[in-house]
């Protein structure tokens, strides 16, 4: 299904389904294409190109997306585990039902991002820029977020059992009422019933 790649080709309105991505040396572009049950797992995409691209059922376990630009993306009910998005700029994409966990987004920068119904335990959003990112329904469990400002993201409807998170960092975070008992322990506040 996978031609023969040539260095700095440009793919429109492609779909392609129930196939192994080949490692490429060379520069690719996908523009409007769709993925149906693609194998990318462990792939080096850093220098694949992706804009307005629909991926369904995918594999990207330990795939390499560091350094990269991608808009308009839709990312639904795949297996993202451990994908490195280290160093990129993800801008108006949704991430629907996918498992996230071990991702790593450190020193990334996010617009117009939608993550709903995401698995992202133990995930790194180390050094993170974040302006109009959502999350719905997430899990977030064990997940860092060092050097990353909170403010305005709601995390109300999310797991946030166990997140790193520095002091200075939640100002603006918008949490349910269990969630701030569970965060005011970072603070080490003791909270007792009076008798």
């Amino acid at each position: 299904m996978f031609n023969d790649f040539i260095d700095d080709e440009t793919f429109y309105d492609k779909e392609y389904a129930n196939d192994k991505f080949p490692n490429s040396p060379y520069y690719l572009s996908f523009r409007n294409c769709t993925f149906t049950n693609i194998d990318f797992s462990s792939s080096d995409l850093e220098r694949v190109d992706f804009m307005s691209c629909k991926f369904k059922s995918c594999d990207f376990r330990n795939t390499n997306f560091s350094n990269n630009g991608i808009k308009d993306l839709s990312f639904i009910n795949c297996n993202l585990l451990g994908i490195d998005f280290s160093n990129s700029i993800l801008m108006d994409t949704t991430i629907t039902d996918c498992n996230l966990d071990y991702a790593n987004f450190s020193s990334t920068r996010f617009k117009s991002f939608k993550f709903i119904n995401c698995s992202l335990k133990n995930s790194s959003f180390e050094e993170v820029k974040f302006k109009k990112v959502e999350f719905e329904t997430c899990d977030l469990t064990d997940s860092l977020f060092i050097h990353t400002s909170l403010d305005k993201i709601k995390l109300n409807t999310c797991n946030i059992k166990n997140i790193k998170v520095s002091l200075n960092e939640l100002k603006g975070v918008v949490v349910n009422t269990l969630q701030a008992l569970d965060l005011s322990l970072l603070l080490g506040i003791k909270i007792e019933e009076s008798d």
